[in-house]
């Protein structure tokens, strides 16, 4: 159903326009089924809200209106969700800015822009408090039923339902982005009283609201009509033109926008002026977008409040800044006119950096302008006297702040443009109200506490969250509750698998600055459960409940205290919806924490539990006995090989740099690629998680250009029933090394399962031990171990655990999209999250490697592989015509040594750099490998201190290694280019630079 917003910003008592309004909501969604939001954003003091929740609750029911009353208060703790969300430059500004202490036109309408996009709304239709409807035959008639007519269809659509149509054919199939009428009844700017008393004065006064340059003849006739509507005779029949509409012909109080105008660009957020509010009316119309022009005219009137003394200085303090800001706006509006189509892209849809660079360019307007405008205004008011000179009293003792305000209110805006599509797209995925609570819980076990080492499985993990951030090393899941269930059921629940698992009342207690090497299992816990109660979800409330267990993820656990569960409940008016959790890496990982939900699952549903499988400590106490051992010190001998012959990097070419990428993810999903999968499964009898693993590391191996393909495969371990259950981290990383030297991919199919499966077999291993025989043998072959490329396959897992979405029902063919960036210490990361009824994954790429083209590339060439092998066999060497992806491009300087690609000038230029300059010549032999020529220079140089420069600078440089020989001489040659110059040169010393250790 159609959903739109009828929004009331209020800052004054106004109970009968929230009747008047909530009649004109019931209007639409009875006469055109929509289902109508209504918005009041009341800021207003506590006697007048008082009134104003008195009137809502005294609203009478009607069907598909549902009303929304945010104060302050609750308008600002939305707000701040929103931008923590959106994770925007200088927070506490854009907040000011949405939210300004002073009154502000435009950022009361900027709120309901962001609320309209968490109610899911499709437009805003904007209503004022000092106004009233018209009527005929007395009955109110209602703009909103010329709004949702045409706001959002073609024009073309639109041309058949309105009176006359003045709209460039050109723009026919452009939606209507607007929809408003006028006023009538009293000014909308209060000069009648200036009119009366002087009306040369007052036309003086009125043409400082007038860029400059307009030519006389047309000046007189905008005097006359500015701020007078529609005149004082209502009108007594429809009349709608579709056309593009000038901002001077409608007003703000009777105005609706589509969202894909506000949704694009926000209105200036000025404090203490009017006028800047119509931004987006001018905006609209530049760009020639349609929009239907009515003649239901809102009734206009003045409060008492503008009548008192303090009101009315108010008032004209609002109405100097508006006329000095003209200048400003004037060269905004002149670009936007000089840009007109310019200012869509090729989408249609409005440009918002050419907007924010319009508002930056007017911050460089002559202040001269504004200065001329006070000072007419200063004289004027003088001259009228009374009232008016306080006014020029207060104008004068604030010149040079009403002066630079003109400025900075158009660097505001700019800032707020900037933010603006980070904000409505977490609009979008924040709730509107919360109230929060938290719930403590008490799991008794008994006995008594039990100690014993860390498991193979805890020790790696500890190391990794000593080491990485929270949000890469928690892990999260939410989890759905049942309809019945209470939120005294969720929490009983909970309680129960904590009382059942060790693993969830263990802690790691370690002096500061060392790794823990012991867990301790207490004889009970206690842990807080955060309630969030909603009064109204966003639409997607299985998103907004992801996004708060991604929230949770991100604060540390203290390893020697906390519970290992944060939980937080989602609930809608007390009823549990969703519990969003993260989950410290050292108790559960990902196939741990899918269990814990089961059996939370099936606690609630009053089912039984199966028996307890192996807890932490007895899987400590197996992995320090003879089997263990001999089980961990097999996979260190399987990395040790592969990091001896392998390739050092994947991806060593010229444009990989650094250890970390910051990466966007790219998803997949495609029905075609579950198609051919489960066919060239069929058609080989292979397993179609090996097909697929198979496929994507041959178009690795032939993008990166590499012989063997090495990856990361995170594999769960729990091949063993015994361990199936168990709740704890065993999962670790197996190192697949596919040697893809053979001539088709059936070929590479049959030896890649027993390659995955001797990768998987030694996949447990004592962590630290493995990082202590990484350094000795990077340290010898003079390499840099890089974790490039890892592929995840959590397909066999339930949809819903570490974010992945549940299983699709109307996948595409084959669609891409793409998603948030995140740091990642590899360069190309695959997540496997479904291989049927569609394929969807979710890659990382380095950009610098895959530019987006290429990264689309990549994933749709899987797809064209998968899809040639279900046929038939598919001769590697045809990679590139099959899938599209082309090999990398190595210079002619890059060579394969030991198995890598190497750059013998970047291995130079790296010595270089970690020497402090001194020049170094390095050459390829085939026999020899990489020898290194440099000086001693004015320190003695050795061999071993060459050796230690450069292993220290090898991160984050996959295209060097280290030399297998370093010969120091004397002095450099004069050519130090040329191999033969410095074999000229008389040799100090020369050695591998390894330790006598490391070189056997």
């Amino acid at each position: 159903m159609r959903r739109v917003c009828l929004t009331l910003p209020t800052h004054r008592a106004c109970a009968p326009t929230i009747a008047a309004v909530a009649e004109e909501a019931a209007h639409g969604a009875r006469h055109f089924g929509v289902e109508v939001r209504l918005l009041i954003l009341d800021s207003s003091d506590a006697p007048d809200r008082a009134r104003h929740r008195a009137a809502v609750a005294d609203l009478p029911p009607a069907p598909g209106v549902v009303v929304h009353h945010l104060d302050e208060d609750d308008q600002r703790a939305f707000l701040r969700a929103v931008i923590a969300r959106a994770a925007v430059p200088e927070p506490e500004r854009v907040l000011d800015l949405m939210l300004p202490t002073a009154v502000s036109y435009g950022a009361c309408t900027n709120r309901a822009f962001l609320l309209a996009e968490a109610l899911g709304c499709t437009s805003v239709h904007r209503r004022d408090s000092d106004s009233r409807y018209p009527h005929r035959g007395g009955t109110p008639v209602f703009p909103l039923h010329h709004e949702l007519t045409a706001l959002g269809r073609p024009a073309s659509e639109v041309a058949g339902l309105v009176t006359r149509s003045r709209l460039d054919p050109a723009c026919a199939d452009r939606p209507v982005a607007l929809v408003g009428g006028s006023f009538t009844g009293a000014m909308s700017v209060d000069l009648a009283e200036m009119e009366r008393l002087d009306p040369a004065l007052y036309r003086e006064v009125v043409g400082l609201s007038l860029p400059d340059g307009v030519p006389d003849v047309w000046r007189r006739g905008l005097i006359e009509r500015a701020f007078r509507g529609a005149g004082t005779t209502p009108s007594t029949e429809d009349r709608t033109t579709l056309t593009h509409v000038g901002a001077d012909r409608v007003d703000m109080c009777n105005i609706a926008l589509d969202h894909s105008v506000y949704g694009r660009v926000p209105l200036p957020p000025a404090t203490d002026t009017i006028g800047s509010d119509y931004f987006l009316l001018h905006l609209v119309h530049d760009a020639r977008l349609p929009g239907v022009l009515h003649n239901r005219h809102i009734v206009n009137y003045h409060t008492e409040n503008r009548r008192s003394d303090a009101g009315f200085l108010a008032y004209q303090w609002r109405f100097a800044k508006f006329l000095l800001s003209v200048p400003h706006f004037a060269h905004v509006y002149a670009r936007t006119a000089a840009a007109g189509d310019a200012l869509l892209d090729a989408d249609g849809r409005l440009r918002p950096g050419a907007v924010a660079a319009f508002a930056r360019e007017s911050t460089d307007t002559d202040p001269a302008g504004s200065a001329a405008r006070l000072a007419v205004l200063d004289r004027s008011y003088r001259a009228l006297g009374g009232r008016y000179a306080d006014a020029a009293d207060l104008f004068a003792a604030h010149r040079d702040r009403l002066l630079a305000a003109a400025r900075s209110d158009m660097a505001d805006f700019a800032v707020l443009v900037d933010a603006w599509a980070a904000l409505t797209e977490q609009a979008g995925h924040t709730p509107v109200r919360v109230t929060r609570t938290t719930s403590t819980v008490r799991a008794e076990a008994g006995g008594h506490e039990r100690r014993g080492p860390v498991t193979l499985g805890q020790a790696n993990m500890i190391r990794c969250i000593l080491r990485d951030e929270p949000d890469q090393m928690n892990i999260h899941d939410v989890w759905p509750v049942p309809s019945d269930a209470t939120t005294q059921d969720v929490l009983d629940a909970l309680r129960a698998l904590a009382v059942r698992h060790d693993a969830l009342r263990t802690t790691f207690p370690h002096p500061a600055g060392t790794a823990p090497r012991e867990q301790r299992v207490a004889p009970a816990a206690h842990f807080t459960v955060t309630v969030l109660d909603h009064d109204e979800l966003p639409t997607d409330d299985a998103r907004y409940a992801e996004e708060l267990a991604r929230e949770a993820r991100r604060t540390p656990f203290r390893l020697d205290h906390d519970f290992p569960l944060r939980a937080v409940l989602v609930t809608r008016r007390g009823t549990p919806l969703w519990l969003a959790l993260a989950a410290c890496h050292a108790a559960t990982d990902g196939s741990a924490l899918a269990l814990l939900r089961e059996e939370w699952l099936a606690l609630l549903a009053g089912g039984a539990l199966p028996d307890v499988a192996v807890t932490p400590l007895a899987l400590a106490a197996e992995e320090a006995g003879p089997a263990g051992t001999r089980m961990s010190e097999a996979s260190l001998r399987h990395w040790q090989r592969i990091l001896r012959t392998g390739p050092q990097a994947m991806f060593a070419e010229p444009a990989a740099h650094g250890t970390e990428t910051h990466a966007p993810c790219l998803t997949l999903r495609s029905r075609r690629g579950a198609h051919a999968l489960a066919r060239t499964a069929e058609r080989t009898g292979a397993l179609p998680s090996t097909v697929l693993l198979t496929a994507w590391c041959a178009l690795v191996a032939h993008r990166a250009g590499q012989p063997v393909c090495v990856a990361a495969l995170p594999t769960s371990n729990r091949f063993r029933s015994r361990l199936a259950r168990t709740i704890a981290p065993l999962s670790q990383d197996a190192l697949l090394a596919l040697d893809t030297r053979v001539p088709t991919l059936d070929a590479l199919l049959r030896t890649a399962w027993g390659a995955t499966l001797n990768a998987y077999r030694h996949s447990r291993f004592d962590a630290q031990r493995l990082w202590d025989m990484i350094g000795k043998t990077t340290r010898d072959r003079g390499s840099h171990f890089a974790r490039d490329v890892v592929f995840n396959d959590i397909s066999a897992l339930p949809a819903t655990l570490a974010g992945a979405a549940p299983p699709d029902t109307a996948a595409p063919d084959l669609e891409l999209a793409w998603g948030p960036a995140q740091t990642l210490p590899s360069r190309l990361l695959t997540f496997v999250h479904e291989t049927a009824p569609v394929l969807r994954l979710a890659t990382w790429a380095d950009p610098a490697l895959f530019p987006r083209d290429r990264a689309e590339d990549l994933a749709t060439g899987l797809v064209h592989l998968l899809e040639a092998a279900a046929d038939k066999d598919v001769p590697l060497a045809s990679l590139t015509e099959v899938t599209g992806v082309l090999p990398a491009a190595r210079g002619a300087d890059w060579t394969r040594v030991d198995g890598c690609w190497v750059s013998p000038a970047a291995v130079a230029d790296t010595l270089s750099r970690a020497l402090e300059g001194r020049p170094v010549h390095v050459t390829a032999d085939p026999d020899a490998g990489l020898v290194a020529y440099l000086p001693s220079g004015a320190e003695p140089l050795t061999p071993a201190g060459a050796h230690a420069a450069l292993m220290a600078a090898l991160p984050g440089h996959p295209g060097v290694l280290a030399p297998r020989r370093y010969v120091i001489v004397a002095d450099p040659p004069a050519e130090t280019d040329r191999t033969g110059a410095w074999l000229r040169q008389r040799t100090l010393t020369e050695g591998t630079g390894r330790e006598a250790a490391d070189t056997t």
